[in-house]
């Protein structure tokens, strides 16, 4: 769709990343915005269209509607029902969904859409906050090559950079993948950081080289003030998040017939830091999981 076809467009989901994501794209297009908690979408009235009150009213007079929410429930909640997005989709609207929910709930939801008319693209991002306000997002896109073309100018005010994944629910099954490499990183520094202080070593000593040497991450650079200062609190991306796409990469597994099980525990050691009340702060605080043993 040329950035001319674009009439309107509609964005659902108005979370941490999803606001600034939001922003973005009413710069470029008239938008009507809705979130399940309403101020969150009334904190945009200055730069949205219209502020909708239901799923399905976000639909009217678009033909293009973005969600970003938390997990496939999120989704299913906000298509169905008498005031979902379903009931007020028009005939021939492209879906981006931009969450997180891995590949059958997003195979379930373009067959949803597809049954009252509309297109559907899966295309979850990696990124987090800062890059969603720069418009420096990466979209992983999954769907027929007609609709993500389609996609690409709403695509674009948000996103430099977009990867091709394959058809409908291929985009998740890549976030999917890239995120069991990202709770491998995370895990690894906070268990490393626990055994280095253990073994006395200073931590600026041991951030440093974690952020310096040969195996430097973009995530292990930008988290450097948060372990330093040992302040987890103001999470973009919080552990109970990682624990949701951890059961979302065990399930990729199943669906596959491919066991990982170094991925698999690391999984639970997630969701034993969440039981511990690890769980609204960052992912790197995973290392007061290991620094209590």
């Amino acid at each position: 769709m040329a950035r001319s076809q674009i009439t309107a467009a509609a964005f659902l989901g108005l979370g941490n990343i999803g606001t600034p994501m939001a922003r973005r794209v009413a710069a470029e297009f008239p938008l009507t915005v809705w979130n399940r908690t309403r101020p969150r979408a009334e904190a945009l009235a200055s730069v949205a269209a219209r502020v909708a009150t239901t799923p399905r009213d976000a639909a009217r007079g678009v033909n293009v509607v973005v969600t970003c929410v938390a997990d496939g429930k999120a989704l299913e909640d906000v298509l169905g029902g008498t005031d979902g997005l379903l009931a007020g989709l028009e005939p021939d609207t492209l879906v981006i969904d931009m969450s997180t929910i891995g590949r059958a709930a997003a195979r379930e939801a373009a067959r949803a859409i597809g049954a009252v008319g509309g297109r559907f693209v899966d295309a979850p991002v990696s990124g987090s906050v800062n890059p969603a306000e720069r418009g420096e997002l990466l979209a992983l896109v999954g769907g027929a090559d007609p609709d993500v073309d389609r996609a690409l100018p709403v695509l674009g005010t948000m996103c430099n950079r977009v990867l091709r994944a394959g058809g409908v629910g291929q985009g998740q099954a890549l976030k999917v993948v890239l995120n069991g490499i990202g709770a491998h990183h995370f895990v690894a520094f906070g268990s490393m950081l626990a055994l280095a202080e253990r073994a006395g070593l200073s931590r600026e000593v041991v951030v440093e080289a974690f952020t310096t040497g040969a195996f430097a991450t973009p995530s292990y650079v930008g988290k450097r003030g948060k372990v330093l200062a040992r302040d987890y609190r103001d999470a973009h991306f919080t552990l109970a998040l990682a624990l949701k796409d951890g059961a979302l990469n065990l399930a990729l597994q199943e669906e596959v017939g491919l066991a990982l099980p170094v991925q698999r525990e690391i999984a639970r050691e997630i969701a034993r830091a969440v039981a511990e009340g690890l769980g609204d702060e960052d992912l790197f605080a995973i290392e007061k999981h290991y620094g209590k043993r």
